[in-house]
């Protein structure tokens, strides 16, 4: 019974082909998702230089809420603007470090130069990684069955200042990604070689 045959994995241990199928769909899932955090990021980054304060906050939760409108739909799990709207509310402002240094970024950028230079800087990083957290919480409770009825930001604010902490290291990959990739793109203002 071929169909029924069991598969060795790269470790040496055997699964069977639904274990297997399983496995592989839970990861590509988490890949999708992961891609959708990260798209989103590079969304908060660019939102995090625009020169205006306070446009750039609204702007950022206008992404967050289109990052989690999307992972909702990744998961299968109902979505509300609303409600989803005071969930990462009180899950971004229970941090209180975190929402001091969007909102002092974003002020910084009202004194002409480098005020506005070091905020826009400082916002860019702070938006990406805010995304990221938002991103990784949301991300673990959709895994665990979760839905947005049943989040409890007080219980996801440890959770959510670790990968704050991380999304600011992932952020400066991105911004690496993004320079490199900008870097080995060929100048259009010039012509092209004969």
């Amino acid at each position: 019974m071929a169909q029924e045959e069991v598969i060795k994995n790269s470790q040496g241990s055997q699964l069977d082909p639904e274990t297997e199928m399983a496995a592989i769909v839970s990861e590509s899932r988490d890949i999708a998702a992961n891609n959708t955090v990260k798209n989103h990021i590079i969304a908060s980054i660019t939102l995090g230089l625009v020169p205006v304060p306070l446009f750039d906050l609204a702007a950022l939760t206008a992404v967050q809420m289109n990052m989690l409108r999307s992972l909702s739909g990744h998961y299968g799990v109902p979505f509300d603007d609303s409600d989803t709207k005071s969930l990462v509310t009180a899950l971004v402002g229970g941090s209180l470090p975190v929402l001091g240094v969007l909102g002092l970024s974003s002020f910084a950028k009202l004194i002409p130069g480098v005020g506005s230079l070091l905020g826009s800087a400082s916002l860019s990083i702070s938006a990406g990684a805010v995304t990221y957290a938002v991103g990784q919480v949301f991300i673990m409770h959709f895994e665990a069955g979760g839905t947005f009825e049943d989040f409890e930001p007080k219980q996801a604010r440890a959770f959510f200042e670790r990968e704050f902490a991380a999304g600011k290291a992932f952020v400066q990959t991105i911004r690496e990604e993004l320079k490199a990739a900008k870097s080995n793109k060929p100048d259009e203002t010039e012509p092209p070689s004969p």
